[in-house]
């Protein structure tokens, strides 16, 4: 099945959900065991992720949590994350209870929950369509178990000696795979061209589209086309939507 496949799939058998007001988008947290392999310790961003969380629950924003925010693929227990990250549970646990949150399902999170792939919401005179954007990224859609089993042997390898942190898997969509990463975005941006009537919002790249600090990547100029990135490449990057519009935060 190919992408627009899958995207004609969703758009035939989601019911639009009404879209917030005012909307925080995030993707690909990646938050483990809380040692030397967890991502979002390695990153360094997460005391600047939960002032985020917390200014824009109080200005009374919705939350667009998209994918990969749990990360068990280096073989953790959610319960060890949960213990390890557990102002992060909290706060999304706020936004949850007065429901102000809207999750999707990301791949390193597909043995664990059962959230929806995919997310259409409709209003101010907009339509979005989020998901986190693994689809027909084979080792992390239907051969997501193979893409896990390449995370945890990456992992074994210790840290990178010139970043300080976790090796990015083979596998992974990060432009430090510049070939996957180019393929993931060429798709994306092929479903924003032919369904110019949808905003198309993902992550999984890591690679905030509002962004031009990794090198060799041109920004796609396509005014429906929408990445999240992540903030383990030590920048917070993240959108906000209000009435429909998008703005980039860096």
């Amino acid at each position: 099945m190919s992408l627009q496949e899958r995207f004609n799939h969703f758009v035939q058998t989601l019911k639009p959900i009404s879209l917030p007001p005012k909307c925080l988008v995030l993707s690909d947290l990646h938050a483990a065991g809380g040692d030397d392999h967890d991502p979002l310790r390695a990153s360094g961003t997460e005391a600047a992720i939960l002032d985020l969380l917390r200014q824009y629950f109080d200005k009374e924003y919705a939350l667009l949590k998209n994918g990969d925010w749990w990360d068990t693929w280096r073989g953790e227990t959610l319960t060890r994350i949960y213990s390890n990250h557990q102002a992060l549970r909290n706060i999304v646990s706020e936004f949850a209870s007065i429901n102000r949150l809207y999750e999707t399902l990301g791949n390193h999170e597909r043995n664990l929950f059962n959230y929806p792939e995919a997310l259409i919401f409709s209003g101010f005179g907009k339509k979005i369509f989020l998901d986190h954007g693994y689809f027909e990224d084979w080792p992390n859609d239907s051969g997501w178990e193979v893409g896990r089993f390449a995370v945890r042997a990456a992992d074994k390898l210790g840290l990178d000696p010139e970043t300080g942190k976790p090796y990015i898997p083979p596998t992974s969509p990060h432009p430090s795979n510049p070939d996957r990463h180019s393929e993931v975005r060429t798709m994306r941006a092929q479903l924003a061209k032919d369904n110019p009537d949808y905003q198309i919002l993902y992550g999984h790249t890591h690679y905030a589209e509002c962004s031009v600090e990794c090198e060799g990547f041109g920004k796609i100029d396509i005014p429906n086309y929408w990445n999240s990135g992540s903030p383990v490449t030590g920048t917070v990057t993240y959108y906000t939507i209000e009435e429909g519009n998008f703005t980039p935060h860096t």
